[in-house]
């Protein structure tokens, strides 16, 4: 129960200081090319279909949740459920994760101030930690394995689903930052107005799907933690 306070509690602090580094960077006093309707249009249409996407991803979580509580509660003629004790690395794991957004986040304040060199190196140390989370994520695997833990015992099951399934969205995730990155490391010319445009939307789309990925990750950690 305690875990899974410090979990939300942890979740609220994230969320608050992701707003104040937003609000840092002071959108209302920036100053630029005026967009046109068309431009409006074409850049809104990738946001859009990102939350889709995220709206999808969140409902299959939330179903995985569900089962994973209808099957903790038990049922006549299934293996009995034997609770999981997380493996301490989870934590190093999440702080990983979050210093992860905090790079994204300072990426894209950067990036979306016009600066391109200083916001580069937080994008790729985002793309590194989040690599890190993910080698980290193994460890659990191998240490319950390691304990006598396989696919016979149903909390193994669930928790290899939920943090795999988690870890292929990163992994995907990861491929689109790549390609933002090499595309951020070469030499942008400041009169190329439509290419830095396109990269600041690249980097805001990137920075909400890891936002979004971590809240995701707590909740999942806080529901393992709790049961």
């Amino acid at each position: 129960m305690l875990s899974a306070l410090f979990i939300a509690m942890l979740t609220a602090i994230t969320v608050w200081w992701l707003l104040i580094q937003r609000l840092k960077d002071k959108p209302w006093l920036k100053q630029g090319v005026v967009p046109t309707s068309q431009e409006n249009v074409t850049s809104s249409a990738p946001k859009v279909g990102l939350w889709v996407f995220l709206a999808v991803v969140s409902s299959l979580f939330g179903l995985f949740a569900s089962a994973y509580t209808m099957r903790m509660g038990g049922h006549s003629g299934l293996v009995s459920w034997q609770r999981l004790d997380e493996p301490s690395v989870l934590w190093i794991n999440t702080l990983v994760l979050v210093l992860a957004s905090g790079a994204m986040q300072i990426a894209r304040n950067r990036i979306d101030g016009d600066d391109f060199k200083g916001g580069r190196a937080y994008f790729l140390g985002a793309g590194v930690l989040t690599i890190a989370f993910l080698v980290g994520q193994v460890l659990p695997w191998l240490q319950l394995r390691a304990a006598g833990i396989g696919p016979d015992s149903p909390a193994f099951s669930f928790f290899v689903l939920l943090t795999a399934t988690h870890g292929l969205h990163l992994i995907g995730g990861l491929w689109v930052l790549g390609r933002t990155t090499a595309r951020i490391f070469r030499s942008v010319d400041p009169s190329a107005v439509v290419t830095r445009s396109r990269i600041r939307l690249s980097v805001q789309l990137c920075t909400t799907y890891w936002h979004w990925l971590l809240l995701v990750w707590l909740g999942v950690f806080a529901l393992l933690l709790s049961t």
